[in-house]
């Protein structure tokens, strides 16, 4: 029995003790609550104090706003690039193109009586023993149409450095392009005459 109102006493105390410390836990909170809100409050009385100043100031200093003038307006229309209209080659040019192409057709001439001429050696000499008379004079003539032959790429090759030298500048290949192709049309029907021997 002794025992029981010990234990009953131990746990009243117990009670107590666990009542005292809920009270000043409850306390404690309203306390920081209170503090909480006046800190609040404080600022906010102290933002309102400042406001008056800003609206005062306004006039002071311009506004950070769009202006007008800031605002993009209109329609933009490119311009357009005038065309590229290449220069004419210079006089000296135009003149060695005149020269280059006359000479061209001056070795065509050339080939074509040294072509007449090789043809009967090169008939006389087509399955004649390596080393025979007949042999010999279809070599000597096929040397001689081969030279004739290189006589017109002279000109060619020089109308090709005139050609990108004028195409580098930006120029007009129009004029050498022309003589060019002229040319080379003869250098291409004097191959085929050569390899029909």
């Amino acid at each position: 029995m002794g025992a029981v109102s010990r234990t009953a006493r131990f746990c009243q105390r117990r009670s107590g003790a666990f009542r005292n410390w809920l009270e000043r836990s409850r306390q404690r909170a309203m306390a920081r609550l209170m503090l909480t809100r006046a800190t609040a409050l404080l600022t906010l009385a102290a933002a309102a104090s400042l406001l008056p100043g800003c609206t005062k100031d306004q006039d002071l200093y311009p506004s950070l706003s769009i202006r007008d003038q800031e605002r993009v307006t209109g329609v933009f229309d490119p311009v357009e690039a005038e065309p590229y209209v290449p220069p004419k080659p210079n006089p000296e040019t135009l003149g060695k193109l005149g020269k280059l192409r006359a000479d061209a057709e001056a070795a065509h001439t050339r080939f074509l009586a040294v072509a007449e001429r090789t043809r009967g050696p090169a008939a006389a000499g087509r399955g004649a023993a390596v080393g025979s008379e007949a042999w010999a004079q279809a070599q000597v003539a096929l040397g001689d149409l081969a030279a004739a032959h290189s006589e017109v790429m002279v000109p060619l090759a020089e109308l090709d450095i005139l050609y990108v030298e004028t195409a580098t500048e930006a120029g007009d290949i129009t004029e050498i392009e022309e003589a060019r192709s002229a040319v080379e049309a003869l250098v291409t029907a004097e191959d085929r005459l050569t390899d029909s021997f």
